[in-house]
């Protein structure tokens, strides 16, 4: 009989698991070779695992009575995301960027799963400082990509995507520094952002997806609203 080869990712379905029940004491990634009929044996293996991770996957954190997608300059999930991680931070506001938020939030039930469906990176959460010039770069890349995910200000600008007014979170005058939260992944300069590139950064020790679980796990149901944070206008 012809032999079937499997790799044993024992580690790796231990490491996925959403919660800290389980510890890594040691892995294999050995490929086994196993005959057709001992395949009974390795699925014994690693259905407990797989039954344990699909268990918590789709444990129901919680309900949204509206869907959340990411549509237009502001939007319900955007607004959402970034609200929720300002509460984790003593910062003045929070950027994120519509290219990290992987799928919309339907209206009703939230799984776990869906979470990491909106979220699948490891990115964590850190704060830095912007100086005055930076802090415009800031916003006027919002502003000419058409609007990306932030909280903690408001801008105003027109339909060719020049800053019109914004908020001044700090008096620049006196050399303050305006704080800001993100994920590592834009601090590091990702999706363009080079304005963040080559700051400190003070690492909050939470994962982006991890705050918003534990949002909605402290939450029976879960809002988000259009405020006007962003704001489109003709040229005057």
């Amino acid at each position: 009989m012809k032999l079937k080869k499997f790799t044993i990712h024992l580690a790796l379905l231990l490491l996925f698991s959403c919660t800290t029940t389980y510890n890594i004491q040691s892995s294999d990634s050995n490929i086994t070779e196993v005959k057709a009929n001992a395949d009974s044996s390795i699925l014994a293996i690693i259905a407990p695992y797989q039954k344990g991770i699909e268990s918590e996957m789709n444990e129901i954190l919680t309900y949204s009575k509206i869907r959340l997608t990411k549509k237009g300059a502001e939007s319900l999930l955007g607004n959402f995301v970034t609200d929720l991680c300002l509460n984790y931070s003593d910062a003045h506001l929070c950027v994120m960027n519509n290219g990290g938020l992987r799928t919309s939030i339907d209206k009703g039930p939230i799984s776990r799963r869906k979470i990491y469906e909106l979220m699948p990176f490891e990115n964590e959460l850190v704060v830095l400082e912007l100086n005055k010039e930076d802090y415009l770069g800031l916003l006027d890349y919002i502003c000419k990509r058409g609007g990306e995910p932030f909280s903690g200000i408001n801008i105003t600008m027109n339909k060719q995507g020049n800053v019109i007014n914004n908020t001044w979170p700090v008096n620049f005058e006196n050399n303050e520094k305006v704080k800001v939260l993100t994920s590592d992944y834009l601090a590091n300069g990702g999706d363009k952002m080079s304005f963040f590139q080559n700051k400190e950064q003070y690492k909050l020790g939470l994962k982006l997806r991890d705050a918003i679980i534990d949002h909605c796990e402290k939450n029976d149901t879960i809002i988000s609203r259009l405020d006007g944070r962003i704001k489109v206008i003709d040229n005057e």
